[in-house]
């Protein structure tokens, strides 16, 4: 098969849900999400802020600053992140367009955006930890996160904000928030809402989900399970099947309740359609279509990703 899974232009299928951003261009989506900001705060948003976090995203994610190797997944790659900021950074508006400004002043709604866009950064192997890919720190890749983001803004213009950074506990599916919410102030609880349902749902609705999930995410899961195997699934098709049940009992309650309905505000933003529920929707059917008519040919090729060199695994699908 051919390295399909290497890097490829956004004309190959690398669009937000809307169709508009390319989502493999780090100026594309940093200029999407500091127009919406711009729009969502005025005079009260700081452009330069965001576009520095941009900036030093790809270079993190290409592994050119010090110390770190380059993103080595498919599923988890600088287009998930820009993808997931992309979300946030519509949330940050729906809020705002909601409850007011003052539920999440200017300086927490670009938090929010950055530590989205750096929230997978635990998945970034270190110099040090070459022998090891990146999928084998699935289980601690948040705290890594929390790490990283919180050393970033420190040294950032948003100091005073890092204290939001364990906010990024709040994307670990498996977790609930009522502990890491406990006893913090509105703005980073909405954050860490924004955070959540950001992440959650820009993978759900990504057109390419089916394929992402098939031909990458099940690859990553695997490499990264003990004993070399992931054991939750029996193959990527498997895990393909178990989407709309997954959408049904885990995305759906989530949302509603531990991100505490912070998605609902996904139609203020966009005027009334909301196009993340929609593409949700028509991927639950699809997959059902694919599944009960036992029609696996009707999933696309390999996907583009933002990560190159991949692992020979990564390219064993069908």
């Amino acid at each position: 098969m051919p390295a399909r899974g290497d890097a490829m232009t956004a004309s190959e299928g690398m669009r937000d849900v809307t169709g508009t951003v390319a989502l493999d261009d780090p100026r594309a989506v940093a200029d999407a999400t500091a127009a919406i900001l711009a729009r969502t705060y005025g005079a009260a948003f700081d452009a330069a802020v965001l576009h520095d976090a941009f900036a030093y995203a790809a270079q993190l994610f290409g592994g050119r600053l010090p110390g770190y190797l380059a993103c080595d997944m498919p599923y988890h790659d600088l287009r998930h992140s820009h993808d997931a900021a992309l979300a946030a950074a519509r949330l940050v508006d729906g809020r705002v367009r909601t409850a007011g400004a003052a539920a999440l002043p200017a300086d927490a709604g670009t938090a929010a955006v950055v530590l989205a866009l750096l929230h997978d950064t635990g998945f970034l192997r270190t110099r040090a930890e070459s022998a090891q890919r990146g999928p084998q720190f699935a289980a601690v890749h948040e705290s890594r996160s929390v790490a990283v983001a919180d050393a970033y803004l420190r040294r950032s213009a948003l100091a005073h904000r890092a204290n939001l950074s364990p906010m990024i506990m709040a994307t670990r599916v498996a977790e609930r928030t009522a502990p890491l919410y406990a006893g913090r102030e509105d703005d980073a609880i909405a954050v860490g809402c924004i955070l959540g349902t950001a992440d959650l749902l820009c993978q759900v609705a990504d057109p390419r989900y089916l394929e992402r999930c098939y031909h990458h995410l099940y690859a990553e899961l695997a490499l990264g399970a003990a004993e070399g195997g992931a054991a939750a699934f029996r193959d990527a098709r498997d895990l393909v099947a178990r989407t709309p049940a997954f959408c049904t009992s885990v995305v759906e309650p989530r949302l509603a309740g531990d991100l505490r309905g912070a998605a609902a505000t996904l139609g203020a933003h966009f005027g009334g359609h909301d196009p993340y529920a929609a593409s949700v929707r028509t991927n639950v059917d699809r997959c059902r279509r694919i599944v009960d008519d036992d029609r696996w040919e009707l999933l696309g090729p390999p996907p583009p990703t933002t990560t190159t060199g991949l692992h020979p695994a990564y390219r064993a699908g069908a």
